[in-house]
């Protein structure tokens, strides 16, 4: 199932919201050491965006929170060094570009397989990992939500 581009911006929010907490508290760590802010944001980092492939490869705290996943073009499960360096890429060009690339991948996304240009490079998918409650239309809303007017 191909999850909605919403769910990747979630999961996206998610894990660098989580990333920029930490950031702002280390700027007001008030040690004499000046190297602890940078210290705790490169861990911070690390803890969101990589160490979570470790025990579940593919999902990162937000894609597990919103259940989609990463994974190879035939839907097996990543290698480890290919997810992790297909997420340093994305996080390298957004954090270059100063978020430009973000912009410029949601233009290229695939609607009819979810993908974008980090997906393509590294041969890769994202997969909805729910299954869908009851009739989709074209906006992903289902008959209720339709009904409701939402």
């Amino acid at each position: 199932m191909v999850p909605s581009f919403e769910k990747r911006v979630r999961a996206f929010a998610i894990d660098t919201s989580g990333v920029m907490i930490f950031v702002i508290l280390s700027l007001f760590t008030g040690t004499e050491i000046r190297a602890i802010p940078y210290i705790i944001s490169v861990t911070a980092a690390f803890v969101f965006y990589v160490l979570p492939h470790f025990f579940s490869r593919g999902q990162t705290f937000g894609k597990r929170i919103q259940k989609i996943k990463t994974v190879d073009l035939d839907g097996n499960d990543l290698k480890l060094w290919r997810i992790i360096l297909r997420d340093v890429f994305r996080l390298a060009l957004s954090f270059m570009t100063f978020g430009l690339y973000l912009i410029i991948a949601f233009f290229f996304i695939n609607e009819k397989t979810s993908r974008t240009i980090h997906d393509y490079i590294f041969k890769t998918k994202v997969i909805d990992l729910e299954k869908p409650v009851g009739k989709m239309n074209f906006m992903n809303k289902t008959e209720s939500m339709r009904k409701k007017g939402l």
